[in-house]
C-alpha cells in the first residue's frame, strides 16, 4: 500500500510546516486532542539545529488551530539534568505557544504511565510520560539532524523524549547479546522496542536548520529550509536520511522499524518527485572521530545517557586546548565502567571520571559530579588532578 511523503521547501519556516503537515492531515481536528511533541532536549539558542525551530511550530500551531482543533499541547521532556521548561524558553517554542495562546508543558508533569513491550527484543517494560497516551493524535516534530550512537535524530528516535525522567537513559544503558545477523546495536533495538508502544500517528521533520556532525548537541548547524511531513513516521525519516545524504544503514534503528512497521521501501511515494535537489551530504558524526579533532583525548563510554554525552562534547568545544602541558587524558563516562578498563586507560595517561554514575571509582581517579556535570568544572577536575565535588 502507498505510503505518501510530502518535502516543503521555502525561506518561511513557519509556512513550510503549515504547508506540509496540510497535505497530509485530513481528520476532524474539532474532534481531536492533539499533541505537537517537539524536539527540547538542551538547552540552547534558537535556529542553531539543536532544537526545533520555533516557527515551525508556529506554523503546525496555527494550522490546528485553523482546523478548530479540541484541544492541542506541545511539550517535551529534556534530557535528564536539564529543566525542560527551561529549555523550552531557551530555544524559542515556550514564546511561540504563549504568543500562539496554546499549552506548552513538561510531558513528565503529566504523570507516569508503564507499558509492557509486545515481543521485547532489550526492553521489557519502560515508563513514559501519560499525556502521550491521553491525547487522540501526536505529531512528532523533531529537527533533522545526526547523531553520535544513534546516526540521525529524526522523527522516531524523538519519540524518546516521551520515555519518564530517568527512563530515558536506559535505552544508553542496555548490554545485551544482539540477535543473531544483527543491523544495529543494543540501542537500535531499543529504540525499536520503544516504537513498538509509542510511535507518533504523524510526522513533522523540521529541517529549516538541521545539524550535522556531533550531533545530537555538539554538531554544526547546516541550513535546508525544508519541512517533511507524513502520516508514517518512519517513512518521513527515510526520507529525511535521503535528504542528508544518508542510507538506511547509516541509521539502524529506522530500518528495524522501517521491518517491524511491515513498510517496503519501494512503497514510500515522495512528493516532488525531484525533492533529491534539495538534498546535501551531511558529515555524520562516525566521520568526524574525536581522536582526530581532540587528539589528546580519548573517551571510555559505558551506559552514559544524553546528558554526559552533550556535557562531554561542550567541554571538548570549549576547553580542548586548554591543557598545553598535560599528556593523553582518558573522559571516563557511565554507569557500566569496568575497573579493568579503567586501569587500561590510566596505563596510557591519566584518567577522569565524568559524572555522578562514575563515583564508585572516585578513590582511585580524579571525579567530576554532576547529573550531568557542568563543562568548566569537567576543566577544573583535570587543571587539578583531584575530585571536585563541592
Amino acid at each position: 500500500m502507498p505510503v505518501d511523503v510530502f518535502v516543503v521547501k521555502g525561506a518561511d519556516a513557519a509556512q513550510n510546516a503549515y504547508e506540509a503537515m496540510s497535505r497530509v492531515f485530513d481528520e476532524d481536528a474539532s474532534q481531536l486532542s492533539i499533541l505537537l511533541k517537539v524536539n527540547s532536549g538542551f538547552k540552547g539558542k534558537p535556529a542553531t539545529g539543536l532544537c526545533t525551530h520555533p516557527e515551525a511550530v508556529r506554523g503546525l500551531v496555527r494550522f490546528f488551530k485553523e482546523k478548530h482543533v479540541k484541544k492541542l499541547y506541545v511539550g517535551d521532556s529534556s534530557i535528564v539534568g536539564t529543566d525542560t521548561i527551561e529549555a523550552l524558553k531557551s530555544v524559542g517554542i515556550w514564546q511561540v505557544c504563549e504568543e500562539e495562546g496554546v499549552e506548552c508543558l513538561n510531558l513528565d508533569d503529566s504523570g507516569i504511565q508503564e507499558r509492557d513491550i509486545p515481543d521485547p527484543v532489550m526492553v521489557e517494560r519502560l515508563k513514559l510520560s501519560r499525556l502521550a497516551f491521553e491525547v487522540d493524535r501526536v505529531v512528532s516534530v523533531p529537527v533533522m539532524k545526526t547523531h553520535m550512537y544513534a546516526g540521525a535524530s529524526l522523527s522516531i528516535k524523538n519519540m524518546k523524549g516521551c520515555l519518564y525522567q530517568r527512563d530515558k537513559t536506559r535505552l544508553h544503558r542496555i548490554f545485551k547479546p544482539l540477535p543473531e545477523n544483527a543491523r544495529g546495536k543494543c540501542l537500535d533495538y531499543g529504540i525499536m522496542d520503544l516504537a513498538k508502544i509509542c510511535y507518533a500517528d504523524y510526522a513533522l521533520v523540521d529541517g529549516t536548520i538541521a545539524m550535522e556532525g556531533f550531533g545530537p548537541s555538539g554538531g554544526t548547524p547546516v541550513e535546508m529550509d525544508l519541512a517533511v511531513a507524513s502520516k508514517s513516521p518512519v517513512a518521513a525519516d527515510i526520507v529525511s536520511l535521503r535528504l542528508m545524504g544518508m542510507e538506511p544503514g547509516d541509521a539502524p534503528h529506522i530500518d528495524l522499524v522501517r521491518e517491524n512497521k511491515g513498510l517496503d521501501e519501494n512503497d514510500i511515494r515522495v512528493f516532488p518527485e525531484d525533492y533529491l535537489k534539495w538534498a546535501k551530504r551531511f558529515v555524520r558524526a562516525g566521520e568526524q572521530d574525536l581522536g582526530l579533532h581532540y587528539p589528546q583525548f580519548s573517551t571510555l563510554d559505558r551506559g552514559a545517557c544524553s546528558a554526559c554525552h552533550a556535557a562531554v562534547l561542550q567541554f571538548f568545544r570549549y576547553h580542548h586546548a586548554d591543557f598545553p602541558d598535560k599528556g593523553h587524558i582518558t573522559i571516563a563516562c557511565g554507569s557500566d565502567l569496568k575497573e579493568e578498563e579503567l586501569r587500561a586507560a590510566a596505563a596510557e595517561g591519566e584518567v577522569v571520571l565524568v559524572g555522578n554514575c562514575t563515583a564508585r571509582f572516585r578513590d582511585s581517579y580524579p571525579f567530576c559530579k554532576g547529573c550531568p556535570p557542568v563543562p568548566s568544572q569537567i576543566k577544573r577536575t583535570i587543571e587539578g588532578g583531584k575530585t571536585y565535588d563541592d
